[in-house]
């Protein structure tokens, strides 16, 4: 056997000496604390008036006063055994004056809807051709409107186009085109 060899076994044979000798201390240590625990305690008998519940305290001294004793507390960083956690963080708290900013915001933030074109309110009467060109005959809110392709309505619509089944239109101050649908048996053309 050479030297460090040696010097190794030494080593670990005296860690084994000292763990033996702790576990020897540890196992009196254990015995002598646990003879000493075990005591009985009589059951104490209600008293029926302080003197006499007096006189048992002065004479038991094993006896014990649970009024004494109070309630148990717990702390209150501890928090709940059985809460539900989780790992999303807590939204602060938002006051009504502060949600209504915040919609005001969104609402200016928001770009305006794009503006449309009002529903057509003309009704097909009829058409006419001549020379080669097809009059248009509509109907709004009582008044009539005869026109031809490419001509105006009120300053607001332009006649574009014109079929056996829909007139199509453009709204002037948006260049919005919209069509209307021609019911044939109400009706009618004219040549």
């Amino acid at each position: 056997m050479d030297q460090a060899e040696k010097k190794r076994k030494l080593i670990l044979g005296g860690a084994l000496i000292a763990t033996l000798a702790a576990v020897a201390l540890v196992e009196e240590e254990e015995e002598d604390a646990t003879t000493g625990i075990v005591e009985t305690v009589q059951p104490a008998k209600t008293a029926s008036n302080s003197r006499d519940r007096a006189r048992n305290q002065e004479s038991g001294p094993e006896l014990l006063d649970v009024g004494k004793l109070g309630q148990r507390k717990f702390n209150p960083l501890a928090g709940e055994l059985f809460a539900s956690t989780t790992w999303a963080p807590k939204q602060p708290q938002v006051s009504l004056e502060e949600q209504i900013a915040l919609a005001e915001q969104a609402k200016k933030a928001a770009p305006p809807p794009a503006p449309t074109a009002p529903p057509l309110q003309f009704k097909y009467s009829g058409k006419a051709i001549a020379d080669n060109e097809t009059w248009v005959f509509l109907t709004q809110s009582g008044e009539h409107h005869i026109t031809k392709v490419g001509g105006k309505i009120n300053n607001q619509y332009r006649l574009d186009s014109i079929n056996d089944s829909t007139v199509t239109v453009t709204y002037l101050p948006l260049n919005i085109k919209q069509t209307l649908t021609i019911n044939n048996k109400i009706a009618g053309t004219f040549r």
